[in-house]
């Protein structure tokens, strides 16, 4: 596929190479020649002076491509090309963005539903015990964690339309179900098959990196990711509303109320995701303009992006011996676990620590709040100074006050305060980490 923007910049660009040295372009990325050979990415000149605007896509990722990251370099644009550009994001920016961060959002609020249930009479009319209820939270983990992988590298095979919208249905229905259960047996089976189903939603970020570039993307994530303390939010709300208005409508409790109208909204807004949701760049059939897809194309290729690329099984190996994966993984660990304890039992800790079922829901509202506030502020602040690590380091200290503060606190106005130090610690972190891996790591198959 040829560029038509700036093509009269890549005469000049060629004149200007064949007298000037050429710097390797991997330098500038941090990479050496061993870690762009394991992406799957040759470092070999086009050769014979000849700029080619053309990325070979018929082979998978450990291919030799001939361009190698020559081709995704980013080319010379005149003020026209900038402003086209600048508009073309903006439109990504009011169509995707607003999709993937309502995906997120009722994903959040079916994920953490369980302790707004739990407080609105769920743990009483069940009996649960303390360690029943925590089963129900914690089975939802065993499908999440299950299906991630799968969720991430099927993102093209089944395209973000169908893969989002079809999860979006499923889990809507499992929860829509839990309105029937009768024991926490029940509840902790369907809570696995929601688990397994929200993990097809983890390709969203994966989605968003064949958008937008680089520096763009953690300002994006903290936009959808903190849809999570939205939820949050208004999951409080809901509850105390249906609480005091609905409890024992139609012979149902408040907390079977819960699950239903949640399940229900997530089942009708994936029917909506499979018909409105654009498909990648390279795909991509309705709401943008021939030129827009030109422009769609050229930066996903500048993001370090092959398009129709495949899942390679020599890149998957290499992903699994590469060092930086495991650190990744732990410091994402220990982002998740805090922000998941967090946000399923916020409602719970609430009322342990003295609120009334109410309280604890209302209450829990501006908690969640300040999180998404603190998810954004870091997200943008990051991409503005391009810098991801001081971000998660500062998050995870804070969030470690906040619990520390929750563990030793007998003061109840004090450990309410601790709660914000974790919500607003936390929140950040996951999204800032999803953002700095995907800048640092190039392939499909790797990301």
């Amino acid at each position: 596929m040829s560029y038509s923007l700036g093509q009269h910049r890549l005469v000049r660009q060629q004149q200007d190479m064949a007298h000037s040295p050429v710097t390797p372009v991997g330098s500038s990325l941090g990479l050496d020649d061993k870690s762009i050979s394991k992406a799957g990415i040759s470092t070999s000149d086009p050769g014979d002076g000849e700029i080619s605007d053309r990325v070979d896509t018929s082979h998978s990722e450990d291919g030799d491509h001939s361009n190698g990251l020559y081709a995704h370099r980013e080319i010379s644009l005149t003020p026209e090309e900038r402003r086209a550009e600048r508009r073309f994001l903006l439109k990504i920016d009011i169509i995707i963005l607003p999709l993937i961060a309502s995906v997120y959002f009722l994903a959040a609020l079916d994920r953490s539903d369980v302790g707004n249930a739990a407080v609105a009479g769920m743990t009483k009319d069940l009996n649960l015990s303390a360690a029943e209820l925590s089963f129900c939270v914690a089975f939802f983990y065993i499908g999440f964690l299950a299906f991630q992988l799968p969720g991430s590298i099927m993102v093209r095979l089944l395209t973000p339309p169908i893969q989002l919208g079809a999860a979006l249905v499923i889990w809507g229905g499992a929860t829509a179900i839990m309105t029937e259960a009768n024991n926490w047996q029940t509840i902790a089976g369907l809570r696995i098959v929601v688990g397994c189903f929200e993990a097809f939603i983890q390709g969203a970020p994966l989605y968003l990196t064949f958008w937008y570039k680089p520096h763009e993307l953690a300002t994006r994530g903290a936009i959808f990711m903190s849809m999570t303390s939205l939820a949050g939010s208004m999951n409080g709300l809901i509850a105390y509303s249906i609480q005091t208005t609905m409890e024992g409508a139609h012979g149902r409790r408040a907390w079977r109320w819960i699950f239903l109208i949640e399940g229900v909204a997530s089942v009708g807004f994936g029917v909506l995701i499979f018909f409105i949701l654009p498909n990648t760049p390279e795909k991509v059939k309705r709401w943008f303009t021939e030129e827009e897809k030109k422009i769609a194309l050229r930066r996903t290729k500048e993001a370090y992006n092959i398009p129709n690329t495949k899942v390679s099984l020599g890149q998957l190996k290499a992903t699994v011996r590469d060092p930086k994966t495991w650190f990744y993984c732990v410091i994402n660990l220990a982002a998740a676990i805090s922000q998941a304890a967090w946000g399923q039992f916020l409602p719970v800790l609430l009322n342990l620590n003295g609120y009334t079922p109410n309280e604890a829901q209302i209450m829990s509202i501006p908690v969640y709040v300040c999180a998404g506030v603190s998810a954004i502020a870091c997200g943008y602040l990051s991409d503005r100074f391009r810098m991801r690590g001081i971000f998660v380091v500062v998050g995870l200290l804070v969030a470690a006050a906040g619990w520390l503060v929750l563990i030793l606190s007998k003061n109840q106005q004090l450990s309410y305060a601790g709660t914000y130090f974790v919500g607003i610690g936390s929140s950040p972190c996951v999204i800032v980490m999803l953002a700095w891996m995907n800048n640092n790591v190039l392939g499909y198959t790797k990301k």
